[in-house]
Parts: C-alpha cells; sequence; structure tokens
C-alpha cells in the first residue's frame, strides 16, 4: 500500500489517507445577497471529500466579524461552513478551515496599537471556538504569503516595540498566547495548525519559529512561503520546487506532521513527496481545482482531468474558466 494512501494520526484524530486539499480560494464563487459563503463553496468541499480527499482545509476565511455575526460569519455564511463540515464528516475526511487577519487599511501592522492587536488576538480565539461550534476538527493560522500574521512572524517585517515585535516569541504571541484557552475551549482532539514559510527572513530563523509553534502547541505545520516565494537552489537531485524543499527542511526539525506543497499537480509527484518522507502529507492546489477526482484517482485509478499548469491560470480571476473544468465530466 503507498504510504500517501495510509492513515496519520494528529492528536487523537485519524486522518485516513495523506491527501490533502490546501486551502486555496476558488474565485469567483459568489452570489447575490449579503453572504460570503453560498452554495458554490457547499458543493466545491462537498466534492473534494465525496472523491476521497482525507484532510480538507477551507480556504481563508478572515476572523474580523465573529463575535458579532458579520464579515465572513454572518448567520448565512455559518450555516453553510456548518454544512460544509458535516459533508465532510460524512465522506470520513478531516475537515479544518484556515483563519486570518484582514489588514488595517492604510496601515501596516507596525502602526498597529496594541488594542487593535489584542482585539484582533481575541478574534482569532473565537473564530478557533466557533469553527469547532459548527463542527470543524481544526483550524490553521495563516502564517503565509505575506498576510498579516505573516508580517508579524517576520523578523523583517515585524517592526513593532511592544509584545507583539522584537523576539522570535513575542512575534508569533499574537496566536501563540491563545492556544491554551483555545485547547481548552475545542477539546484535546481539536487540530491546531499553522501554514508558514521557511524564510523569516532566514531559513535559520524559519526552523527556529517552527520548533517554537511546536512547543507552544501546534499540532501540525503546512509549509508554503513567507513574505516571498524562495528561488532556490535546491539540492542536487531533489525534484520538486524550493517552496516544497521548504516543507523537507522544516520536517527535518520538527517533530509535528507536515504538509508539503506548491507545485504538486500530478499523483506520481504526490506520491512521491510523502513516499520519499519530504512531507507527512501531500498539498494540493491548483491540481484539485482543476479536477477534485484527483483524489478518486490517486486512491482508485479513477480518470480525472489533469491540471495543465496554464501560463495564466485562470485561478486568479475565474476558476469556473479553468480548461479542465470546463469538460462536461467535471461541469
Amino acid at each position: 500500500m503507498p504510504l500517501i494512501t495510509t492513515p496519520l494520526t494528529v492528536r487523537d484524530r485519524t486522518i485516513k489517507n495523506r491527501i490533502t486539499q490546501l486551502p486555496m480560494v476558488p474565485f469567483p464563487f459568489i452570489e447575490d445577497g449579503k453572504d460570503y459563503y453560498n452554495t458554490q463553496h457547499l458543493h466545491h468541499y462537498a466534492r473534494a471529500a465525496e472523491n476521497g480527499a482525507g484532510l480538507i482545509i477551507v480556504q481563508s476565511t478572515r476572523v474580523e466579524g465573529v463575535t458579532r455575526e458579520q464579515g465572513m460569519w454572518t448567520p448565512g455564511s455559518r450555516s453553510i461552513l456548518e454544512r460544509i463540515a458535516e459533508n465532510a464528516r460524512l465522506s470520513g475526511a478531516t475537515i479544518m478551515i484556515q483563519l486570518s487577519i484582514e489588514p488595517e487599511q492604510g496601515k501596516d501592522i507596525n502602526q498597529w496599537s496594541t488594542e487593535a492587536v489584542l482585539e484582533k488576538q481575541n478574534e482569532l480565539k473565537e473564530a478557533a471556538l466557533k469553527a469547532r461550534e459548527l463542527g470543524f476538527h481544526g483550524v490553521e493560522y495563516h502564517f503565509a504569503h505575506g498576510f498579516t500574521l505573516c508580517q508579524f512572524m517576520d523578523a523583517g517585517a515585524n517592526r513593532r516595540t511592544d509584545q507583539f515585535g522584537g523576539s522570535l516569541e513575542n512575534r508569533c504571541r499574537i496566536v501563540t498566547d491563545i492556544l491554551p484557552e483555545v485547547r481548552a475551549g475545542a477539546g484535546d482532539d481539536f487540530i491546531i495548525s499553522a501554514r508558514m514559510g521557511e524564510f523569516t527572513p532566514t531559513s535559520e530563523e524559519g526552523i527556529a519559529t517552527a520548533r517554537h509553534l511546536e512547543q507552544c502547541g501546534m499540532d501540525m505545520l503546512s509549509v508554503s512561503f513567507g513574505m516571498t516565494v524562495p528561488e532556490g537552489p535546491v539540492p542536487e537531485g531533489f525534484e520538486f520546487s524550493p517552496v516544497t524543499h521548504s516543507a523537507h527542511v522544516i520536517k527535518q526539525a520538527v517533530s509535528v506532521p507536515v504538509i508539503g506543497a506548491f507545485g504538486i499537480r500530478t499523483p506520481e509527484q504526490a506520491k512521491g513527496l510523502v513516499e520519499k518522507e519530504y512531507a507527512d502529507l501531500a498539498g494540493l492546489g491548483r491540481a484539485m481545482l482543476a479536477d477534485p477526482r484527483f483524489a478518486a484517482n490517486l486512491l482508485h485509478g479513477t480518470p480525472y482531468h489533469p491540471c495543465i499548469s496554464c501560463k495564466n491560470c485562470s485561478w486568479f480571476t475565474n476558476t469556473l474558466r479553468c480548461p479542465a473544468r470546463k469538460l462536461p465530466e467535471t461541469a
């Protein structure tokens, strides 16, 4: 049995295989009305679960408004999220949701007041507890891709002089301080993860940060890139991207499971990533946006339409225009 099809236990929860749908926004899933989440999102995640993905991480969801039932947490959106989680559970998938912070208009994080950061910190906690209430098995904090939490983590971007800046511990504090409360409220089997990059801004800083997050209670790390995409080089014989190599670097430094990603487009690549122990789980983004049957192909040989790595990927503008998605079999 290929390693990618074998279960993996994180805390007390068993992920049935190593195939992970990454939290990529499926543009432009927008319907008329006041709610962000809608039936298109419901069907999108249901297809991934039905086709056998072991772990599904719902797209980046901003925590603002969670305590007021506003933003991406309106009653209508929460109802859809609850159904997304239920569908995943019925298909035997582990379902998580990625949490992020909206930037303050016209300000970088170094201009935020301490009170503003504390308010965001509370929303990060409350969103995790709300996710548990809605039926999710865990949350992933989005410390990657140059977004707000990534700016807090990165020693080059974070120039704050209060308790949220300076040392590595302080730069992660916006999340690490709330982990005990999240754990107490969400339960021992609730998975808490972080998406991060190796370079924060150096590899040495990134490795130290990964170890610190593990020590503070993170159960899993999804490794992508931080403020900028690393360009390499990678060691001779390593057949994946510099970003994927970052997952391998972090995996060697921590004992918690690591998700590897970036440019994994084929079943052979996904298998190789896990079989060669570069990562514990294979993270699929565009491959599963192109056709959610990617997981079924890995598990059962089901035909699917592969991502063809378009030079101008329609994911950035209109996911529904993806050449693979437009074919009748996946309509």
